[in-house]
């Protein structure tokens, strides 16, 4: 899954894990969309939007698996 490959790709380059940030939820219980970046070193790698926290990491990680190869992402870190 890419969450689990995000993971490991930052533990082996840098040592460190990504964290995902709830960054909102709306509408009823029932029926919640949550909104969830990843961050890797205080930059957003990917954004996530699902009707549970679990997709929407997945979707996050997706992006920034997508974001994580290009020199320009990381620079500098």
């Amino acid at each position: 899954d890419a969450k689990s490959r995000l993971q490991e790709l930052t533990q082996e380059r840098y040592n460190q894990a990504p964290s995902y940030i709830l960054e909102d939820e709306k509408g009823p219980d029932h029926r919640k969309i949550f909104m969830v970046s990843v961050r890797f070193r205080d930059r957003v790698l990917g954004h996530g939007r699902a009707t549970s926290k679990k997709e929407a990491e997945q979707q996050a990680a997706a992006e920034a698996l997508l974001k994580i190869d290009d020199p320009d992402t990381l620079a500098g870190i």
